[in-house]
Parts: structure tokens; sequence; C-alpha cells
């Protein structure tokens, strides 16, 4: 049974997943979790923190199978629920990065210097992206960092093509200001 499930493509696959068949969507796992973690890792540069992303990014998307639109790539959908999944996770993180930073001062550790110049990149990346809308960061995340075309961007934001080129203009435009008055 499981060569059959070899030669049928996403679509089908998810709607069988959607009716219970669990090796349905165990195909749909093992066919892209490499793109899930690759995604994943443009926020996340953990291993461990890697797997429970992707580990949730893929329970979300079983849950949530019934969502999925005739027509709709399986692979676009699965990569839009990635990237929200991910922007949720720094938003909490935020709030968890103010505890952490604390924990981290106080630990003996030869790395001290490295740690606070790492956070002080971390801080400025930061800083930097802030200043741009969550959208607009998500577009530059998938045009820049995932390498996707604007179609490919459009299909997972909702944005039309012209949206998305625009909204990426502008904002690298705001980042590159931001960053030019940093220096100076």
């Amino acid at each position: 049974m499981h060569k059959r499930l070899d030669h049928i493509d996403d679509a089908a696959l998810a709607v069988a997943a959607a009716n219970g068949d669990q090796r349905a969507f165990a195909k749909l796992v093992n066919r892209h979790t490499s793109s899930v973690l690759r995604l994943v890792s443009r926020f996340c540069h953990d291993p461990a923190g890697m797997e429970d992303l992707a580990q949730e990014i893929f329970v979300k998307a079983y849950l949530n199978l019934g969502a999925l639109r005739n027509g709709a790539v399986f692979k676009g959908w699965l990569h839009r629920i990635a990237t929200n999944t991910c922007i949720d996770w720094l938003r909490r993180g935020k709030a968890e990065a103010a505890l952490l930073d604390g924990l981290e001062e106080n630990l003996p550790d030869e790395r001290v210097q490295a740690r606070a110049e790492a956070r002080d990149a971390r801080q400025r990346l930061e800083t930097a992206m802030s200043v741009l809308a969550p959208t607009d960061r998500k577009l530059l995340v998938l045009l820049g960092l995932e390498e996707k075309s604007v179609q490919e961007v459009a299909g997972l934001t909702g944005l039309t093509q012209v949206n998305v080129k625009v909204r990426a203009f502008r904002a690298r435009r705001k980042l590159r200001a931001f960053l030019e008055k940093e220096r100076s």
C-alpha cells in the first residue's frame, strides 16, 4: 500500500488524510519535512526548536486539512501555515527573551563576550526589522531568505504579484534608510 502512495499527488493525499487516512498524511509529512525545516531555519537556529516548530506546523496542518480548498496547492498552503507559525513563535519569543537575557547574564562562562556580541547583533537586527510591518517582514524573508518567486509569495500571502513587488520595494527602502541612519 505504501508504494501506491508514492505515485499519488499532494492534493489526493490531502483529501485522503482529511478523511482519516493516517498513511496519506504521513506521506505528506515525509514529502514536505525538508522544505518546512528550511523555512523554519530562517526563523530559528536551534535544532531542537526547529523540530518543535516543524511538529507544531504539521499538527496545525493536520487539524486544518478540512479547510484546504479544492484546487489549492498543498505545499503553498503548508508554507503559509509554516510562515504564520514562525511569526507567532517570534512574537512569543520576544516576551520570553527578556527573561532569558537576564538568565544568560548570570551564567558563569568563558563565552560571555561572544554571547554579549551575539545578543547585541540580535537586538540590532530585531530593531531594524521592527520598523517594518509584520507582513513586510514576511515578504522580505520569503523573497530574500527563502528565495521564493514573486508568484509563490503572492500565493502564500494572498497579495497580488504587483502588491508583493511594491511592498517588498518599499520595505527594503525603509530598512535601508533605517540601517543607514543607525550607522551615522
